[in-house]
């Protein structure tokens, strides 16, 4: 009984040990991680693009509007 005890005991340790060193779960974390900054970069990217864009277009009406004189 003690035996077999024992031998669990070491199979159970040496499992833990095995799982500690285990970098898999590590490398997809830092994947994630990276992948959540690149896309939060194209999300602000996007939008400040749109913004420019959008007062672009603005500006273009303005300026039409002002040429053609209408109100």
């Amino acid at each position: 009984m003690f035996r077999q005890l024992t031998f669990q005991f070491t199979r159970l340790a040496s499992a833990l040990v095995a799982l500690g060193q285990d970098q898999r779960g590590a490398t997809a974390t830092e994947y994630g991680i990276l992948l959540s900054f690149l896309a939060l970069a194209i999300v602000l990217g996007v939008t400040a693009f749109g913004q420019a864009l959008n007062l672009h277009y603005m500006g273009m009406t303005t300026t039409l509007k002002t040429a053609l004189g209408i109100p």
